[in-house]
């Protein structure tokens, strides 16, 4: 079976998703605008239309489609799997090729409720926003353009023939604010890869160089990305806090994960770094395998998005036996339970999480102890990217056989849709 993959092909997510179909058994190629880099699966890039500076823009996914058509028929796919409903999932549906399992992963819908009301954090720390509090004109064309982007992704969601969610909140948010039938979607969770984990005592020691961690230090580290989805300002501050109250044998780490970085969060880090030689930010991507050494130093991690699909920095910090000390999103309280297998902040600002560190940091080891089996037992069970490959193979190939008896699956109907306001 040949599967397509649209996606960006430097994505880490794409990366390791066509590598575990790859092991499952599948020819994979993905299928991109952007040029081919280190580390690239089997890809085929298309020249984008509508090209800003020579890079894609949304029009060059709305305008892609008969480009995109040809190129699939010619290397003879038989399913299609675009990563994120916008922009991959429409420039999927623009192809009318099938069959198709459109996969959500988080922003792609959590950015479009049908009122704007029904997501309050939208307003200050949407996806697309770099600072906590976007000005006038960024806030205008953020409400002006949404109503667009939501329809292409209605007609996106109804037009495939299977669609995947990470989590059952994102499955849940597709029934209510888009209509999707039950029966045309099913839970999907990509999974760690455990080979990565095992990384050399000689690679360990060149990273703990790098990042200054000295022997006996522990690692608090906070891995989303500076962005203000992530509130990587109210970690900061919080890390800020705990710093300041004379917590000095411990190492605190902030990755901007290869994310654009806020002014006011990059100034305040190279402010902390200053005064802190306990403090670290690492405002670029950091390479996979200097990650996965980072995990194994990692005792205690923040996570924190105001919302979020099935977060992968969530899944391997709880696999490498790390504590997690997360906000009471839906997707973090699907797999979180309080004191259980990690600390839930309810209200999350800097100074509870500084309460929260205050409490945790003395008793770390204990900590860590309690929760690092339920954990791994959990991933184990329910998030290995080979495993939740082979499914996703199953599916493809029940698709195959409907589509080749009956032509395409039927359009998904209409019948909880809430029109935007």
């Amino acid at each position: 079976m040949h599967i397509a993959i649209l996606s960006d092909p430097h994505n880490f997510h794409t990366q390791k998703w066509a590598k575990a179909l790859q092991e499952a058994g599948a020819k994979v190629t993905v299928f991109g605008f952007e040029p081919e880099g280190p580390g690239t699966p089997p890809y085929v890039r298309l020249q984008p239309r509508y090209a800003r500076a020579g890079r894609a823009s949304y029009l060059s996914y709305l305008a892609g489609g008969r480009d995109l058509r040809q190129a699939l028929e010619a290397h003879q796919i038989d399913v299609l799997n675009p990563l994120n409903i916008t922009p991959f999932g429409v420039w999927g549906r623009q192809s009318g090729f099938h069959p198709v399992i459109q996969s959500a992963l988080g922003a792609d819908i959590l950015e479009y409720p049908p009122r704007i009301s029904q997501s309050p954090e939208l307003k200050a720390r949407a996806w697309s926003h770099i600072e906590g509090q976007p000005g006038l004109a960024q806030s205008l064309r953020y409400r002006l353009g949404r109503q667009f982007y939501r329809r292409q992704v209605l007609l996106s969601l109804q037009e495939a023939d299977l669609v995947t969610g990470d989590n059952q909140h994102l499955l849940d948010r597709m029934e209510q604010w888009f209509g999707m039938a039950p029966a045309k979607m099913k839970e999907l969770i990509y999974g760690v890869e455990p080979e990565l984990f095992e990384v050399s005592g000689e690679s360990l020691a060149q990273l703990k160089q790098k990042l200054g961690i000295l022997s006996g230090q522990r690692v608090i580290l906070s891995p989303r990305g500076a962005k203000a989805v992530y509130q990587a300002d109210i970690i900061l501050e919080g890390f800020a806090r705990v710093l300041e109250a004379g917590i000095c044998d411990h190492k605190f780490i902030l990755l901007g994960a290869g994310y654009e970085v806020s002014q006011k969060v990059a100034a305040r880090a190279a402010e902390l770094e200053g005064r802190f030689p306990q403090f670290c930010f690492v405002p670029g991507r950091m390479p996979r395998e200097e990650l996965y050494a980072l995990w194994n130093l990692t005792d205690l991690f923040v996570s924190a998005p105001v919302y979020d699909g099935y977060s992968a920095a969530l899944a391997e910090g709880r696999y490498a036996g790390a504590m997690p000390v997360v906000n009471a999103i839906p997707a973090n309280l699907e797999v979180i339970q309080h004191e259980r297998n990690g600390w839930i902040i309810e209200n999350f600002t800097s100074a509870n999480l500084r309460d929260a560190l205050l409490h945790l940091i003395p008793d770390l080891e204990t900590w860590k102890k309690r929760i690092s089996q339920p954990n791994r037992d959990w991933i184990e069970a329910h998030s290995l990217v080979r495993n939740n490959a082979a499914m996703f193979l199953n599916w493809a190939g029940d698709l195959c056989k409907r589509t080749k008896q009956g032509g395409k699956a039927p359009t998904n109907p209409v019948n909880n849709f809430q029109s935007p306001k």
